[in-house]
């Protein structure tokens, strides 16, 4: 994946949430942005509900992670293998939260926010590359999306009150790094002490 990746995950998922929760804030139509809750535009009128939709953090995931180094061997038994780092797997912590809005209005929009991220448990990458209009460098052809737990995140976003909000974790690989070529070992005794201590230089 590239660095741009991220980005154009946010917006992918800003556009399919701002989809999903028209009519189920009613009359209003609310515009979501990428952007902290505390610093979302204000409305064209001054007052006006909006929503926004917030990376928060960004962690390495426990649940995908893999070994960090495996052997790769040559086609060749004659010829050196290549070291390979496995991929990092990375957690995407959003939280989509609604800003100057009635009641009715932010209840209506969280609920169809939460039934959206709900029903797209896998996100189809095919999907977002056709919403977006351009090709992503995701290897995965779904990304795993899920609901999360993230108490006080409203007090870390700087709210003197609590606000409401929905908090998901999107999960995806990072690339991983090149191989790097071993020597074939024959016949010969080697400590894997020696072995870690050089891998660490």
């Amino acid at each position: 994946m590239r660095p741009g990746d991220f980005y154009e995950l946010s917006r992918y998922l800003a556009l399919r949430l701002e989809e999903a929760i028209q009519g189920g804030a009613g009359e209003s139509l609310i515009p979501v942005f990428l952007a902290h809750p505390v610093d979302i535009p204000k409305a064209e009128s001054g007052q006006g509900p909006r929503a926004a939709l917030y990376l928060h953090r960004i962690i390495p995931s426990s649940t995908c992670r893999e070994a960090g180094v495996r052997v790769q061997p040559a086609a060749d038994p004659a010829l050196p293998g290549r070291v390979r780092r496995s991929a990092l797997w990375l957690e995407l912590r959003f939280v989509f939260m609604i800003i100057e809005a009635t009641s009715q209005e932010e209840l209506g929009a969280i609920a169809s926010a939460v039934e959206f991220l709900h029903s797209n448990a896998l996100l189809s990458v095919e999907d977002m590359e056709a919403c977006l209009a351009k090709e992503l460098s995701i290897e995965l052809g779904e990304l795993p999306l899920e609901l999360v737990d993230d108490a006080g995140l409203w007090q870390e976003l700087g709210f003197s009150r609590h606000h409401l909000g929905v908090s998901f974790k999107v999960t995806l690989p990072a690339v991983a790094r090149p191989g790097e070529e071993v020597e074939r070992v024959v016949e010969r005794e080697i400590s894997l002490e020696q072995v870690l201590e050089k891998e660490r230089k």
